[in-house]
């Protein structure tokens, strides 16, 4: 479970995952979106992605070729409870704020 956790938990699967909730996405039109993330970090993400059966990448034989990246049936039911979790933690934001300043207060 720690390694699923750890892979959708990193800094920019998330917003990848997000990002394709609307449809497939080419590449650079997926780097636009994801504000601050290198053209290396999306590569390594969608790979990461795609290997864990999250995203589907299909390649189009045109000239040039074109390349798309899409959720699969996996990915888009992962995204479900995950717009809860970010639900939650906007729900919550407030609260969490609080705490965190109480606490950096206190110490």
């Amino acid at each position: 479970m720690r390694n699923v956790v750890a892979q959708i938990g990193d800094k920019w699967s998330l917003l990848i995952l997000f990002a394709l909730v609307d449809g497939a996405d080419r590449f650079n039109a997926l780097k636009s979106r994801v504000e601050g993330i290198s053209q290396r970090m999306l590569t390594q993400t969608l790979r990461d992605l795609e290997r864990e059966g999250y995203v589907n990448r299909t390649v189009y034989p045109e000239v040039p070729v074109k390349v798309e990246y899409a959720l699969t049936t996996m990915g888009k039911d992962l995204v479900k409870p995950l717009y809860k979790l970010v639900s939650w933690a906007d729900e919550h934001q407030d609260e969490i704020n609080r705490a965190r300043k109480e606490y950096d207060e206190n110490r």
